[in-house]
């Protein structure tokens, strides 16, 4: 296993326990968190759904965190524009960092409220 593959579980593991622990303590009206593996990285995906029903009525992207080989460290994208689609711009209070469990807790706390509204 390459170190890129090693990287990529990796962060998909870490991933998977934010969105599992967020969504066990999380009504279903404040959207469900999940993930998309990305090439070297993840998109965190938030699910939005009507108050009175628990179908998802759509989805945004809410963070992209993804491992930079030219600088060898994570870097953390919020979405640019409201829908969480297309252009990404660094979170401003930690952009970039090698230490990739620092990045994890930044998504999951979202101490700034950026990312899970």
């Amino acid at each position: 296993m390459t170190v890129v593959n090693m990287l990529q579980r990796q962060i998909e593991r870490r991933a998977e326990l934010i969105c599992q622990n967020r969504n066990q303590n999380l009504p279903v009206d404040m959207g469900k968190s999940s993930f998309e593996s990305i090439e070297q990285g993840v998109h965190f995906l938030q699910h939005h759904c009507k108050l009175d029903s628990s179908r998802c009525e759509y989805i945004s992207a809410v963070a992209k965190l993804v491992w930079e080989d030219d600088i060898c460290q994570w870097a953390l994208y919020v979405p640019a524009d409201e829908e969480g689609e297309g252009k990404w711009l660094p979170y401003p209070y930690l952009s970039k960092s090698s230490d990739l469990t620092a990045m994890v807790r930044e998504v999951e706390k979202d101490p700034k409220s950026v990312f899970w509204q």
